[in-house]
Parts: structure tokens; C-alpha cells; sequence
């Protein structure tokens, strides 16, 4: 497809176009894809990703554009949701631990007459079945272009062979609040599709969509679909945003019954739309939808979302826009993380998720701050304005559910921790959210812990644990800096932490398979053991002498200087240098060395010959 104009997409609350973090150039475990041109010289100056000690960045696949989301199947083939509407799969060898080269992957699906491209819409959740293949299906989340006034024509927006759906030319009728206009409001959908395996891979059955939700209501071009996947209780998890305006407070003064096509969002009372609808569950006007929301369903059945059922499908609620959730594996603690607005990134828990009552997290009232709802001053309107707001705040801040972490967005943001190389003053915008599996070959404060992204400061933190094994919002960690822009994290299936770099732009325009699947994997020190020939040489290992024979460990990367004395006499004889045994090339003769440690152990021995008379 052309591609006419390309926003930045994923998560940010703001389209900063012009900031978005360089992808990230590191090792090829999987070939980029063939046709004209070299993928990666679209690349942004590439900079590798920085890891504690003994933690490895491979990019296990690569040369795909605008990936937002993957989900493994239990035999590790990686479906890979693409904004634009496209869904990959790639064949997992878990003899080699590799993926197929992109060249041979499989087109799954392509959805993208059904989903809306446009801003931070598009295809952005992706889960696969527990029981795949037994039950071949794949579930994604996407926001739907279909105007809410006529949900049966698709597409709505955009023109045809064009890959970013336009709201008008250029762009020109966009919401606004002010002067109010329409825009190109959409809804969210859920839905299932059937997957089976043909010579070429698994592959979407022609005509097996199975909606199961297609509500809410998005005019402006951010926070409409999230993020699904499954619950330790069976049932299908999923969220969306308010699909309000991210340029101010929007209470519905921009959804306008006097537009010849209709409201953008038929059914909202005056005052009670945009963000509020966030809060719909405590009016009684209009009738109840997912926006704003994390809500359930029977996989099979689906929802039919009304204020009678809301005990049994809606989950929390009072949310901006809950990108990304997870299960803590288990257990039933549902995480998930809400993008903010010019204040505050929240991380949010729910500790049994199956049968916590309905959670408020206040949004747009109330936002989340250093562990504490606090009033949005934002929404501090005049009596009659904001009706919504002033029933929960005459209820008190014990109303709603505070984070359990939250960082500034962009009003005062400063770095997360101490020098670390994530930059905070061009915005923010949570991304990710996974915890890593226990029993693994990752040191134990790295097992089972909270780690989450950002996606414009294009780094990874972990929250390490308290003295009972919980996140520890006191004490955040920073994992991986110049990760690229990282829109979501997951567990592979070598059960490592992976992630999805969404790709790079240069000058406004998105960089074609710039995108990439990242696995961060342990391997720990590597072992370097030096031997010599008579025993007993004093070598050099950084400057400082070392009988031999000696062995010692360093990080991967790590640069070890070694000097091996010209001469030396022992009992009397005298001996010289002559080679390294284990270096290749002219540097084995000579005594200076300086090594690269990479993941392989290195074994050398220095070989000295008697000393003519």
C-alpha cells in the first residue's frame, strides 16, 4: 500500500511525531525480508540497548512495519498485530530457539478495511487461545472503522489504497473542541478468529470473524481500542479508552445533535460525554459502554454490554486509557497500565481480578499520584458543568481506587532514577506490562517482577520486591534504556521478556520495518580461565598480576586487558614469550591482549620456550 502521512501511533497522548525514540539495531536472529531496498537502512541512527550485567538484546524478529502487539502460542509461533490492520505469524523452532526469517512468515490476516489507522487507533491487542490448536483461535481488540451513526458500513473513513485513514484531506476534519466539529468517531471491537494451518503456516479462515463486542464510542483520534487477553478464570479480558480529546477537557461539548450526518456519539446526555463516559456506570442517562474501561467476557459468546449485567463483565472502570494488562502468573492479580493526560502514568493492580468487585480508578475526576487519587485540576468546573465529577468528589477520595505506581507524565517530569539515560522532557507514555516467570536462569530479584515501557521515553524499568515478594513501587529499577519505542511487553516462548519495538521515523515519516520482536535473555558472567606453559606465569588481567593457573568470570561486552611477560626464570632457567594458545591470527604472538568478553567461555594459555645461551 502508499502510504500518504504517517502519525506517531501506539500510545502517546500527544502525536510528537518528531521525538519518536530511534529504533534500536542489535543482534539478527531472523533475516530481514526480501523486495527492493535494504529494510534496516531506514533505520534512525541505531543505538544498542543498555542491560544490568549479563542480560543480552536480540532481536529475534525483525524488518516489519508498525508492529503494536504479539501473543505466543503455546507452540511458540508468534502472531504479530500490525496497527495498519495486518496480523503475521511466524513459526517458532524451539530446537534452535529461533523464529522463521520474515521472509517466510505467513500473512495470518489482514483487517485493515476493518480497522480504523488513524492517530493511536488501529489494530492493537492480540491473544492467542490457551488451548490453541485444540482451539484454533486468535482474539484481537481493534478499533473499528465504522461511524456509530451507521455501524454496518465499513470502512467509514480514509480513502481506499491508503494505509493511514484520513479524517478529510489531510486531515482537515479532525475533532475539535473548539469551534466544535464531528470528526471521524468510531467504535471498539473484540472479536475471534479461526486459525488453521495450511502448507504456508496458520493462516485466518477465510470469513471466520466472530465479533464478540462491538460497542463505545471514539471521536478523536486517540484512546479508543486496548489491549486482551485471557484470565486465570477462563474468560477474555480487554480494554479501551474514553475516546475523548487529548487537547483539553472534554465533557461531550464537541458531540453536537445539530451535525447534518448526527452526534458523534448517539445516545450521550449533554455534559455526560467525551471523558465522562469513563465514568457511565454511575449515571443513569445514556446507556452503559466499555469506554474508558477493563471488562470480561465468555470467550465463545462474547458481551452485550448493559448497566443490568455490569457485575458481571465490567471489571474497572474510571480509566483514560488502560493500554496494556497482565496477568501476575498464578495468581489472579490483574495489572495494567493507564496512559495519562499532562499529569500522571499510572500502573493500577486488581488483586482478584474474578471476583474483586467493580473497581473506580476516578479518571477523568480524579488521577493517580505517587500512590494517591488526587482531584484533576483540569476538571474543577463550575457547578452545573460537571455534575459527574462533583457526585464523586461530595463521596471523597476513598471513592475511588489510587495506582500502586505513577510518574509524571509531562507537567514535571524528571528522570525515573539516577542517571539513567531516558529521556523525560519530551512526554510519556506506558506501554508495557509483564511480570517474568519464576524458575528460570534469571537471577531471583529478576524472577516473577514487575517490569513496564515507555513508549516515547523508550526505556524499561522493574519494580524490585518488597520483603514479601510484591512490587515495590519505592523502588524502581531501570532494566533497558534506548529500547527503541517499545508498545508492549510479553513472556516468549523460551520464556525470556520480550518486546515489541514499534519502529523509527525520520523527518515525520515512519521508517518501513523499522519494527521489530526483541527477546532480552540471561546469560550471566562468562568464564575466562588463563593457563601457561611452564605453570605458574605471573600475567597482567587489567593491571594486575595473576599467577596462573588463574580463572576468573566477566560480564559479556566487558574489555580485559592482558600482559604477558617477555621473560621469566624459574629454577633457574630462563624462558620467553612465545604465543597465546586459544588466540587466532598474527595477535597470538603478541604478549599484549586486549578481549572483547562475549557469552563463550575463553580459554587461553600463554606458551613460553627456553632461552638460548
Amino acid at each position: 500500500m502508499q502510504r500518504r502521512r504517517t502519525r506517531l501511533a501506539g500510545v502517546a497522548a500527544l502525536a510528537l511525531v518528531a521525538t519518536c525514540p530511534a529504533a534500536v539495531a542489535s543482534t539478527q536472529a531472523s533475516a530481514d525480508p526480501g523486495g527492493p531496498g535494504a529494510r534496516l537502512v531506514h533505520r534512525a541512527a541505531a543505538a544498542k540497548v543498555t542491560l544490568p550485567a549479563g542480560f543480552h538484546d536480540t532481536t529475534m524478529i525483525g524488518g516489519i512495519s508498525e508492529p503494536v502487539s504479539v501473543a505466543f502460542a503455546p507452540d511458540g509461533t508468534a502472531f504479530i498485530a500490525l496497527k495498519t490492520g495486518g496480523i503475521k505469524s511466524f513459526d517458532y523452532d524451539p530446537a534452535s530457539g529461533q523464529f522463521e526469517p520474515a521472509a517466510t512468515s505467513t500473512d495470518f490476516a489482514d483487517l485493515s478495511v476493518e480497522v480504523d489507522n488513524y492517530g493511536d487507533r488501529g489494530l492493537t491487542g492480540i491473544t492467542v487461545d490457551p488451548h490453541f490448536p485444540a482451539r484454533p483461535y486468535v482474539y484481537v481488540n481493534y478499533t473499528l472503522n465504522a461511524d456509530p451513526q451507521d455501524p454496518g458500513t465499513v470502512p467509514a473513513w480514509g480513502t481506499p489504497g491508503i494505509a493511514y485513514d484520513n479524517c478529510g484531506p489531510d486531515d482537515s476534519d479532525e475533532a475539535t473542541l473548539s469551534p466544535p466539529t464531528r470528526g471521524c468517531p468510531v467504535l471498539d471491537r473484540v472479536s475471534r478468529l479461526t486459525a488453521e494451518h495450511t502448507a504456508l503456516g496458520w493462516t485466518m479462515a477465510p470469513g471466520s470473524e466472530h465479533v464478540l463486542v462491538e460497542d463505545g464510542c471514539a471521536q478523536f483520534s486517540s484512546h479508543s481500542s486496548g489491549d486482551v487477553l485471557f484470565g486465570p478464570d477462563g474468560k477474555l479480558y480487554a480494554s479501551a479508552g474514553d475516546g475523548a480529546s487529548f487537547r483539553g477537557a472534554d465533557w461531550g461539548q464537541a458531540n453536537d445533535a445539530s451535525y447534518p450526518e448526527g452526534p458523534a456519539c448517539p445516545g450521550d446526555p449533554v455534559n455526560e460525554g467525551g471523558s465522562l463516559r469513563a465514568q457511565d456506570q454511575r449515571t443513569s442517562g445514556d446507556p452503559l459502554g466499555i469506554d474508558g474501561t477493563i471488562f470480561r467476557m465468555d470467550p465463545d459468546a462474547g458481551l452485550n454490554p448493559t448497566q443490568a449485567t455490569a457485575g458481571q463483565w465490567l471489571v474497572a472502570m474510571g480509566q483514560r486509557n488502560p493500554w496494556r494488562l497482565t496477568f501476575r502468573q498464578g495468581r489472579e492479580q490483574l495489572w495494567s497500565v493507564d496512559v495519562g493526560s499532562s499529569n500522571w502514568e499510572e500502573i493500577n493492580r486488581l488483586g482478584d481480578a474474578p471476583t474483586t468487585s467493580l473497581v473506580n480508578r476516578g479518571w477523568p475526576c480524579y488521577e493517580g499520584a505517587g500512590g494517591q487519587s488526587v482531584v484533576n485540576p483540569s476538571w474543577s468546573m463550575p457547578a452545573g458543568i460537571n455534575t459527574v465529577c462533583q457526585g464523586l468528589y461530595d463521596a471523597g477520595p476513598g471513592a475511588v481506587q489510587p495506582p500502586v505506581f505513577s510518574y509524571r507524565t509531562r507537567t514535571g517530569a524528571t528522570p525515573l532514577t539516577p542517571g539513567e539515560s531516558c529521556p523525560a522532557n519530551r512526554s510519556s507514555a506506558m506501554s508495557g506490562i509483564a511480570f517474568t516467570p519464576l524458575g528460570t536462569n534469571w537471577p531471583g530479584g529478576y524472577q516473577d517482577a514487575l517490569f513496564f515501557s515507555d513508549f516515547l521515553r523508550g526505556c524499561i524499568w522493574r519494580l524490585a520486591k518488597d520483603a514479601n515478594g510484591q512490587p515495590d513501587p519505592s523502588r524502581v529499577q531501570v532494566f533497558a534504556q534506548s529500547a527503541g519505542a517499545p508498545a508492549k511487553l510479553a513472556v516468549g516462548p523460551d520464556r525470556d521478556l520480550y518486546f515489541v519495538d514499534y519502529g523509527s521515523f525520520t523527518n515525520g515519516e515512519y521508517n518501513a520495518g523499522s519494527g521489530g520482536i526483541h527477546r532480552i535473555s540471561y546469560a550471566g558472567a562468562t568464564r575466562l580461565e588463563l593457563r601457561s606453559s611452564p605453570g605458574k606465569v605471573k600475567i597482567k588481567v587489567d593491571g594486575k598480576r595473576h599467577r596462573t593457573p588463574y580463572r576468573s568470570a566477566f560480564d559479556p561486552g566487558t574489555v580485559v586487558k592482558l600482559v604477558a611477560p617477555k621473560v621469566f626464570v624459574k629454577h633457574g632457567v630462563h624462558y620467553v614469550f612465545k604465543k597465546w594458545k586459544g588466540v587466532q591470527g598474527k595477535a597470538k604472538k603478541k604478549r599484549k591482549l586486549r578481549l572483547t568478553v562475549a557469552e563463550q567461555p575463553i580459554s587461553l594459555k600463554a606458551v613460553y620456550r627456553r632461552a638460548r645461551r
